[in-house]
């Protein structure tokens, strides 16, 4: 399939069709064993660390401050919010939306924030010191993704690590983004890199880099992965996809107090689709 669509482009859906196609063949392939899917990677640990993802911009002030601490009051000592509201066009409102989730927080919660590459790189340098006063522990995609020099600069200028990586679709530009600076924090989506083993191969890029890993999305499909990353940082636990994730499947594990695990007795992704949900909204 690889093959196939590299003329058609190497980065973007044709690489998520076969995302998709690969992770339903490794869920079968698992279950063909009889074990969980992390069986088969030869796992790490048996639970990893998670965070509650959110913030959106579109949240009033108020609103986000609710979501926000909705995580926190569900165990969750580690919370993502969305910055570079409007395209990095209200930087002050931006920092107060910040100075409100941490007041909420309180010092004890390790707080991310996400720009979606909102800033340009002397902007978000700029930001980023700001935001070193509220403890942020890690900036997201502050420029565009494929601005790598502006990533790297963006990572010398302060103290608070880049993480970024979710737009990549290969291991090769995995390579070029490492090597030149541009990530501190490594963020492959399965979604994405093609495949499971793919996925696996940036991860042990990343760790030969010495550079922790912190997937993007797809929840439980990286809940497996993680559990045989040995450098791994943390999971990102989005609340828009728990929705989604809850309707479509007759059982989901949940994360306790920070950590989560997938079922260490059910076969494959261990998951199984509502019957009920398909038949409901199936196209004839």
């Amino acid at each position: 399939m690889f093959w196939r669509v590299r003329g058609y482009g190497r980065k973007g859906v044709a690489f998520q069709a076969i995302s998709a196609v690969d992770i339903g063949l490794w869920d079968l392939k698992a279950k063909a064993f009889g074990v969980p899917l992390y069986r088969l990677l030869i796992p790490y640990t048996e639970r990893v660390p998670v965070y509650g993802s959110g913030g959106w911009t579109n949240l009033s002030e108020s609103e986000l401050v609710a979501e926000q601490m909705g995580y926190v009051e569900r165990g969750f000592p580690r919370i993502k919010m969305k910055v570079a509201r409007d395209f990095g066009r209200a930087e002050g409102e931006d920092v107060r939306r910040l100075a409100a989730v941490r007041r909420a927080a309180g010092d004890g919660v390790e707080l991310y924030v996400d720009a979606n590459n909102g800033y340009y790189a002397p902007q978000a340098i700029g930001m980023s010191r700001r935001f070193e006063d509220y403890g942020v522990a890690w900036f997201e995609e502050p420029v565009l993704a494929d601005d790598i020099e502006g990533l790297r600069a963006v990572s010398l200028a302060t103290t608070i690590p880049v993480a970024t990586g979710e737009h990549e679709y290969t291991k090769y530009g995995f390579k070029d983004l490492i090597a030149r600076g541009g990530a501190d924090i490594v963020q492959p989506d399965i979604g994405r890199v093609r495949d499971v083993t793919e996925w696996m191969k940036v991860a042990a890029l990343a760790h030969a880099f010495n550079l922790p890993v912190a997937p993007h999305a797809v929840q439980l499909v990286h809940l497996h992965c993680a559990m045989a990353t040995p450098n791994l940082k943390v999971v990102e636990y989005l609340g828009v996809a728990e929705r989604n994730d809850r309707f479509f499947s007759t059982e989901v594990p949940e994360p306790v107090d920070g950590w989560w695990a997938p079922y260490p007795d059910r076969p494959g992704l261990g998951l199984e689709l509502d019957p009920a949900v398909v038949k409901r909204h199936a196209v004839p």
